[in-house]
């Protein structure tokens, strides 16, 4: 079993249905995940608010295309919403999805959306993409803005419903704001260790230090750039030595794997780049073959596969 803690499904699923092709999960991804092992993911709307002047609009078609595709897909995916919603899914013999938002610049300055999102099944919220938007700063904002006061009511609001609050993409100071203000455990679905490749979107150790405090967890990202600047190790074996150096550091029982796989982001025709080892879902059964290589037990490789997003999630629901 393997659960991605970041994939950007929804993203090609509206480009597919732009080109009106619909049943998108079905006819287009079922058997790759199928193949590579994957059981379920947060699947996340994802929207480069630097390169619209028409976010809110955008936001909603996509989360309207989102929401048909959930129907049409309902006989092979079961959506997660409580935590026993994951044996669920397992029963049914269907994929486990969780539907996530990656930045709120699509609901403007409107925290009441947050509400809306959430009755729409949503249980994943990272409050920006790279951009600033009315809540928070992104990794390619002004370094010296964080969290606003609306991001402060936001980070309530998210709490109290329940929703997993990912700061993957936040930049220092909002990682740093939100942690003064959050009451619960927050996430970085999809980001690798400072320390072995000094991107921004990775975190430092003392930004690890506080996730473990919180009883947060980190999923580690397979995009090439976050893994490493030297070309010889940008595949899977460098990732799992993020992987190593991140456990030693807030426990085994912390990590999972935050997969951020090009090939639902990139543009038809164009190289989606995949790390060696991992360069699509198709491939991601090469993890457990990898984490068995090192030496890891078939408990420990579960944990970090799915068991610990499991649990993390079934500790976040109890303390709604």
């Amino acid at each position: 079993m393997f659960f991605d803690m970041h994939a950007d499904v929804w993203t090609d699923t509206l480009w597919q249905y732009e080109k009106g092709n619909k049943d998108v999960i079905r006819n287009k991804y079922k058997e790759k995940f199928e193949e590579g092992g994957l059981t379920g993911g947060i699947f996340v709307i994802y929207q480069n608010a630097m390169k619209t002047q028409t976010p809110e609009e955008d936001f909603f078609k996509n989360l309207r295309i989102m929401t048909e595709e959930v129907h049409r897909a309902r006989d092979i995916i079961h959506i997660i919403k409580e935590a026993d919603d994951f044996e669920k899914a397992r029963e049914l013999n269907k994929f486990a999805v969780m539907l996530g938002i990656e930045g709120l610049p699509g609901i403007g300055d409107k925290l009441d959306y947050i509400y809306l999102l959430e009755q729409l099944g949503v249980r994943h919220i990272g409050l920006t993409w790279n951009e600033i938007n009315a809540f928070a700063t992104g990794q390619k904002g002004d370094p010296n803005r964080g969290l606003t006061d609306l991001g402060i009511e936001a980070v309530k609001i998210i709490e109290e419903l329940g929703i997993a609050l990912d700061l993957s993409h936040a930049n220092d100071k909002t990682f740093w704001d939100v942690a003064k203000h959050a009451k619960k455990p927050f996430v970085a679905t999809h980001s690798n260790s400072r320390v072995l490749c000094p991107a921004m979107r990775n975190l430092t150790d003392d930004q690890l230090a506080v996730i473990k405090e919180r009883g947060g967890m980190v999923g580690m990202n397979s995009y090439h750039g976050f893994v490493s600047q030297n070309p010889e190790e940008k595949n899977l074996e460098t990732l799992l030595n993020h992987m190593e150096y991140v456990a030693e550091r807030i426990g085994l029982d912390k990590i999972g794997f935050g997969l951020d796989l090009g090939e639902y982001y990139t543009p038809e025709g164009e190289d989606p780049e995949g790390l060696l080892g991992v360069k699509d879902v198709t491939e991601v059964k090469n993890i457990a073959k990898a984490l068995k290589n090192r030496g890891y037990s078939q408990k420990e490789i579960d944990m970090v596969t799915y068991g610990n997003f499991v649990e993390f999630y079934k500790k976040l629901r109890a303390d709604k």
